[in-house]
């Protein structure tokens, strides 16, 4: 072989070779393309899902604050405008649909002798009627503060809560008289049962006729529940008494 001859081979396997490389790298970029394509894909989706999700959360609020300010409206009682949270996921498909599955309402009030309430409200299976919504079920309670009551109930008097009852303390001749009653309900009356009773430290017969009669002077009635709500029992805790409540085909006036 002579030397153009040798040239010439060179040349064209230089030609050979660069035509595969650039075939390589036609092929990697075009094996790249595909791969970017599906690591855009899902990223795109859960953009457009994540807009989806705070678009019904914003729609929710926007609801949530509208029933707020109607309840707030026709419920004089309320110091200010409750809490409102509608359940239910999406919110929009539930608002389109006319049913809610739950909401729940909280809010502070003050009764007709002024004594602070706050009232939580678990509504359930509620839906779109022609003048509101109605609630297949409720259940609600009312909470107002042991300090609050013993206050209205006349100086030097300390109502606390201890075990699920409720313990009375007064000053009698500049000397503590501690009654235990456990609360219960007959009808709509609140009544005490005496379980305990001390003077000075010393045992008294908690059944005996004078606190049996300071007791029963105490039971009081209680006022209407709101949403034709009927009590269904009453508790105490070492802060407050609560009442509980429950009803069935609740009416809710104006629109979610």
């Amino acid at each position: 072989m002579n030397h153009r001859t040798a040239q010439a081979d060179a040349r064209a396997k230089a030609v050979v070779r660069g035509t595969a490389v650039r075939g390589t790298a036609v092929r990697a970029t075009a094996a790249r393309r595909p791969r970017r394509a599906r690591w855009w894909a899902p990223a795109g989706a859960c953009a457009l899902l994540a807009v989806l999700l705070l678009a019904d959360r914003v729609a929710a609020g926007v609801a949530e604050g509208r029933m707020a300010d109607r309840i707030a409206a026709r419920q004089g009682a309320l110091v200010a405008a409750p809490n409102v949270s509608i359940g239910g996921f999406p919110f929009l498909w539930s608002a389109a649909a006319g049913t809610y599955p739950e909401i729940e309402v909280e809010g502070r009030a003050n009764t007709e002798d002024g004594l602070p309430v706050t009232a939580s409200f678990d509504l359930h299976d509620v839906s779109r009627t022609a003048g509101g919504y109605a609630a297949a079920r409720a259940r609600a309670e009312f909470k107002v503060p042991l300090d609050a009551l013993g206050a209205k109930s006349g100086p030097g008097v300390r109502l606390t809560g201890h075990d699920g009852r409720l313990e009375i303390t007064r000053s009698v001749m500049g000397v503590p008289l501690v009654v235990t009653a456990a609360l219960g309900l007959s009808g709509d009356t609140v009544t005490l049962e005496p379980t305990a009773a001390s003077l000075a430290g010393r045992p008294l017969n908690p059944a005996g006729p004078q606190i049996a009669a300071a007791l029963k002077a105490a039971e009081r009635k209680l006022p209407d529940l709101p949403l034709g709500l009927v009590p269904s029992g009453i508790s105490v805790d070492g802060g407050a008494v609560t009442v509980h409540g429950e009803a069935k085909d609740v009416t809710l006036p104006g629109e979610a």
